[in-house]
């Protein structure tokens, strides 16, 4: 989450934390050389990011090739290539640059904390946290190495000891608006939603422009329940950067959910044309398309995401859904199969490969297990419950769909499908009074209950 706006903060904007701005304009300044060294300094430390990363990594190659340089110097140059190769998304490049760098100056805490955060990167947490905390105690007034190692504890959801860091690290740098941002996802993890918006807030009193901290008030404001807050703040961010996509994901899923759907398919356009190949952006959009009814292009929307991304069980589960609403039962079932042996420890799979038989009607028997293995994985759902007591009622056991019934509207009496389907029942089974009362009270939570059960062939 933070740590890669910190790595490209300790060595790019680092004016806002003592120590490692100090030593990257050291190497700027130390070398005296020929102007073709001076040059490859330069790209080396890629000052403000306005080179390549491939470009920096041929710069650092020359100086350290050029043996020329002190232990210092050389030592420096391998962090900023680390840096380099960081970007690429080269860690284990990045891993071996700094800790080269750490053999020629084992002092430099800026080497410890970016071969801090290239662990936490690979998702080696343990090792991330100890080189934290030894840049911590070569320089306890380096407020990034705090800052990232309460980012490590974040991921980890230790929620104590990540604000322990950023609060020492607001303490050395009151102004470090990063701090703030991450402690307001720690309140937010911890369930401190307020807590989280006013540390978002200071964030972006700071730092105006600072864009990932409208996205994440905004994702506050949505846990509180504030959708138009949260829509004004996403909008801000995509100001701030038009190309955004997780902020035009985030703002179109909080005008899908107040059923804008013209408003939330804007957004799922405008993150298409951002992220072509983006399957998730493809999935959101036929969840809109889903929602307005055109069953169509919401197929043809998991078809792409699918495309893009064969193992992509949400999609898979969505197509099921949809084709499912047009009565392509067979082709829901071949979905919902594909979907099992992704996740096939994932209670909804089961459930809606039952429904979709059951309602289907033609593998009732094969319903019937797939509900057993949702029950096991889920016995305490009620509608997962529901779905077994209506492949019994169309199977004609009577008894056993009224037991599940029963068990279901334990969990949720007020649950329309299993009132009205166990008053089917009773009504079968010759109790007529138990039956009407159920039916009434089916009817009364919604209205439409009878209609939706004649479509699934039950009068």
């Amino acid at each position: 989450m933070g740590n890669t706006t910190i790595k490209r903060t300790i060595l790019r904007a680092i004016e806002q934390a003592a120590g490692a701005g100090v030593a990257a304009t050291a190497l700027l300044v130390a070398v005296p050389a020929p102007a073709q060294q001076s040059q490859a300094v330069i790209w080396c430390v890629n000052k403000a990011g306005l080179y390549s990363p491939e470009v920096a990594i041929n710069g650092c190659t020359v100086m350290i090739e050029a043996g020329r340089e002190t232990p210092a110097n050389l030592a420096l140059a391998y962090a900023s290539r680390g840096l380099a190769y960081a970007d690429k998304g080269d860690l284990d490049h990045a891993v071996a640059d700094y800790s080269e760098a750490i053999k020629l100056d084992p002092g430099l805490a800026l080497a410890y904390t970016n071969r801090g955060i290239a662990h936490a990167d690979r998702g080696d947490l343990d090792h991330a946290v100890a080189d934290f905390s030894e840049a911590i105690r070569l320089d306890p007034t380096f407020a990034l190495a705090f800052t990232a190692r309460g980012n490590a504890y974040l991921d980890n959801k230790d929620y104590d000891r990540a604000l322990a860091d950023y609060s020492e690290a607001i303490r050395l740098a009151p102004k470090l608006a990063i701090a703030y941002h991450n402690r307001g996802h720690a309140f937010r993890g911890a369930g401190s939603l307020d807590r989280a918006i006013a540390e978002f807030s200071e964030a972006i009193r700071l730092d105006p422009t600072y864009r990932d901290a409208y996205q994440s008030r905004g994702l506050a404001y949505v846990g509180n329940g504030d959708l138009d807050r949260a829509i004004a703040d996403y909008g801000e961010a995509i100001r701030l950067d038009p190309k955004f996509a997780t902020a035009l994901r985030s703002r179109g899923s909080a005008f899908e959910t107040k059923r804008d759907y013209v408003g939330a398919l804007a957004d799922r356009d405008r993150a298409i044309a951002v992220q072509p190949d983006n399957a998730e952006n493809r999935n959101l959009r036929g969840h809109v398309h889903y929602a307005m009814g055109d069953l169509d292009r919401a197929i043809a929307d998991y078809d792409d995401a699918i495309r893009l991304d064969p193992n992509f069980t949400a999609a898979l589960m969505n197509r099921g859904l949809a084709h499912e609403s047009k009565g392509e039962y067979a082709r829901a079932v071949a979905d919902f199969d594909e979907a099992s042996g992704l996740t096939p420890t994932d209670v909804n799979v089961w459930n809606s490969r039952c429904w979709a038989r059951a309602v289907g009607g033609q593998q009732l028997e094969q319903a019937a297990a797939d509900c057993d293995v949702a029950v096991k994985l889920a016995p305490d759902s009620a509608d997962v419950i529901d779905s077994r007591a209506f492949v019994h009622l169309k199977l004609g056991d009577l008894d056993r769909a009224i037991s599940d019934y029963d068990t279901a509207l334990r969990l949720n009496p007020r649950l329309a499908s299993s009132l009205y389907g166990r008053g089917v029942a009773r009504q079968r089974n010759g109790d007529a009074a138990g039956a009407g009362a159920d039916i009434a009270a089916a009817r009364a939570a919604r209205p439409t209950i009878a209609e939706e059960f004649l479509i699934y062939g039950i009068r």
